[in-house]
């Protein structure tokens, strides 16, 4: 559950960023896509039912749905390996964190491969 109030705390910073663009007159293309690693969690932002245990889900994560509904918000698994995110909250092993890193501070003298 925690996951899923993660990706609903993720798509109301999404839904902001979207209004204060296009307040400025600029397109943004939709649907946005957000990306979670939890099946589980993508699973019940994208389906109405999941099963007869997720009775007590809160009633925030439905707004998920609601956005998924509206053409606002495209929700998708992405495996924990390809997770970009996951370098600066996990401790990740050196060949994931080398095979992301070089996104976020590009290439420099002191890293491995560097000119």
């Amino acid at each position: 559950e925690a996951e899923s109030a993660a990706g609903v705390m993720v798509a109301q910073d999404m839904l902001y960023t979207y209004r204060m663009l296009t307040s400025m007159g600029l397109q943004v293309e939709l649907p946005m896509v957000l990306e979670m690693d939890n099946k589980g969690a993508v699973d019940l932002a994208n389906n109405w039912s999941v099963g007869g245990r997720t009775r007590h889900v809160d009633v925030r994560n439905y707004f998920l749905r609601e956005l998924k509904d509206e053409g606002v918000l495209c929700i998708k698994h992405i495996s924990g390996v390809d997770n970009e995110a996951d370098i600066f909250t996990k401790n990740t092993p050196g060949p994931v964190f080398e095979k992301h890193i070089r996104k976020f501070v590009g290439d420099d003298e002191y890293m491995e491969g560097g000119e």
